[in-house]
């Protein structure tokens, strides 16, 4: 065995040697971030790293660079493409429940236009849209479905944490597999992996079929960059959940050390349960290869369960749409009155900036509800370097004081929602696997109004005269995370 040390001894130039091999091996990764990152800023930065810091930044880029993140991503376009045909010989024939075209016209319009371009999704009719606001409430509601459940129950989760709130979900599932229910659950390799072993073993022991999105196997070969953030619950094929909310005591304000996380789901009953049951669906094949040979997956629905509109829209990096990013442009852009916007997670790019300072310049009342604390120092900072050209345009930005606020929703002049996974920052935009309801329905826009209204008197606005007053560690905080925002 060779003794690096005696070695090292004999050669005293070998660390030379070495760290001009590092080098060299960073500068020769140079042309596939010319050649991957879309972005300049992006570009700029992984250079720096490369450059300053050749073994990290060789290291952080073959984790988490966009080259692996191709090459994964195109495993998932060609599990959906391989699946497609087989969905939509069940997804045809929508009958009364789903006549086209939808009945919308202008800026709504228009959003489930490009949402149907970009994310092939498809606007379905005739859907009951609930919004549970909170933890328990979201509980409460996706307990009771899997207890009514006769058929199946399909779950999908980026974190299922192994505390009090992770064992009652996974105890809600054993026991509707023990009444002969089909239940499975795709948990991403990420988020999921500090499940103990013995609680995997025990679902797979009843019967409950789990397997991973991106197993971490090894470090050196799955994508840890590429995230399945996806939340959903589909019963039946009747009914189905979504949003912000992961399974977890922090959503129930039990854990003292994070205080409570306010947060936003959606219960969907109709045929947008449907379009839910196709993302998982298509989730389910590319991670365990099972095929869909079941037609109860997709009941026919007999009449409508409510009057609102609603397009499941999805985004990641197997596509190069960005269909949720350009959804969030649309809908603030085409704004004539007012817009809300609650996100924990807020690093928008210049496209995104503009909307929000063209809305508020033209007079439209714009809204951004983000934490006073976070969970990610380094975004959290990044995200506040925006805030002095926003304010200055005029829009409003509150911080939220209670606890982290975790909702991630959109309303535009009372009309149009949006509520789902994705956060207002480059890595939903970019690198998450995301899904979010596009809806169009008043009662649904007022819900979500109401929600914000009542959040909004547990806030304190930021002033412009303030904000100039904030010391220089934060602005070089800020301006140090911003210059990092691109490899988040």
């Amino acid at each position: 065995m060779v003794d690096w040390r005696e070695l090292l001894a004999l050669e005293p130039h070998a660390l030379a040697y070495v760290g001009v091999a590092v080098e060299l091996a960073a500068l020769a990764l140079i042309p596939f971030v010319l050649v991957r990152r879309k972005e300049p800023a992006s570009a700029i930065a992984w250079i720096l790293v490369l450059v300053f810091l050749p073994g990290i930044g060789a290291t952080l880029f073959l984790l988490f660079g966009r080259s692996r993140v191709r090459w994964s991503a195109r495993r998932k376009r060609a599990a959906d493409a391989a699946l497609t045909g087989h969905l939509i010989g069940f997804r045809a024939d929508p009958g009364s429940v789903r006549p086209a075209p939808v009945p919308l016209a202008g800026h709504g319009a228009g959003l489930f236009q490009v949402g149907h371009v970009l994310s092939r999704s498809r606007a379905t009719m005739g859907n009951r849209v609930d919004m549970l606001v909170g933890g328990a409430a979201t509980y409460a509601a996706i307990g009771e479905a899997i207890d009514a459940a006769v058929h199946h129950v399909h779950a999908e989760y980026y974190l299922i944490r192994p505390d009090g709130t992770g064992e009652w979900f996974l105890e809600k599932l054993i026991a509707a597999r023990r009444r002969g229910v089909q239940v499975r659950l795709l948990c991403d390799g990420w988020g999921c992996l500090a499940l103990p072993r013995g609680w995997i073993r025990h679902l797979r022991d009843e019967g409950v079929q789990l397997t991973w999105f991106f197993p971490l196997r090894s470090m050196l070969f799955q994508p840890v960059s590429l995230r399945n953030h996806r939340k959903i619950v589909v019963v039946d094929g009747k009914v189905g959940f979504t949003g912000g909310i992961n399974i977890g005591d922090e959503y129930l304000g039990t854990m003292p050390s994070v205080g409570a996380w306010r947060d936003t789901h959606m219960r969907v009953q109709g045929p947008a349960a449907a379009e839910l049951q196709s993302v998982f669906l298509r989730d389910w094949y590319f991670s365990a290869q099972e095929t869909v040979q079941d037609p109860t997956f997709f009941p026919k629905l007999a009449e409508p369960a409510g009057d609102a509109v609603v397009a499941v829209l999805t985004s990641g990096p197997d596509t190069d749409s960005e269909a949720i990013h350009r959804i969030f442009y649309g809908a603030i852009a085409g704004a004539r009155e007012r817009v809300l916007i609650t996100t924990p997670y807020f690093v928008p790019d210049r496209a995104l900036v503009v909307a929000l300072q063209m809305a508020a310049l033209q007079g439209v009342d714009v809204h951004l509800l983000l934490p006073s604390r976070s969970n990610h120092v380094v975004t959290f900072y990044a995200g506040r370097s925006f805030y002095e050209e926003l304010i200055e345009a005029g829009v409003h930005i509150h911080e939220y004081a209670p606890g982290m606020i975790h909702a991630k929703t959109l309303v535009v002049d009372g009309r149009i929602g949006l509520v789902g996974s994705a956060n207002m920052d480059l890595r939903s935009f970019r690198l998450n696997f995301e899904v979010h309801a596009l809806i169009a329905d008043d009662d649904t826009a007022r819900s979500l109004e109401e929600a914000f209204d009542k959040d909004l008197e547990q806030t304190t606005e930021v002033s412009l005269e303030h904000w100039q007053r904030r010391s220089a560690i934060m602005r070089v905080a800020e301006g140090a995370s911003r210059l990092v925002s691109p490899l988040l």
